[in-house]
């Protein structure tokens, strides 16, 4: 039995083809300078979790050979992780 969503599309003559993907998001931690009751990550300023310059490093090898044109870096607030300015020269 199809789902009624792959029934819908078929009625429709749709289907989905795969893009290439544009854009690589990479949440580098949690620790942010602000409590925002929306943030969708519960970030802050006590928060200790952040990303090793060992994954950075594995993250922008893998980048180098993906061939997606746009890194687009996340979390809480990524500037405030120590090797900020690392992961942005290379």
């Amino acid at each position: 039995m199809m789902n009624r969503f792959t029934q819908k599309l078929a009625e429709r003559s749709i289907s989905f083809c795969r893009g290439r993907p544009e854009i690589l998001q990479v949440n580098v931690g949690k620790l942010c300078n602000l409590t925002c009751v929306h943030c969708h990550v519960n970030a802050g300023p006590r928060r200790k979790e952040i990303m090793t310059r060992q994954t950075i490093d594995r993250i922008l090898d893998w980048f180098g050979k993906a061939g997606i044109p746009t890194i687009d870096l996340t979390g809480g607030a990524p500037e405030m992780i120590p090797d900020f300015r690392y992961f942005l020269v290379l």
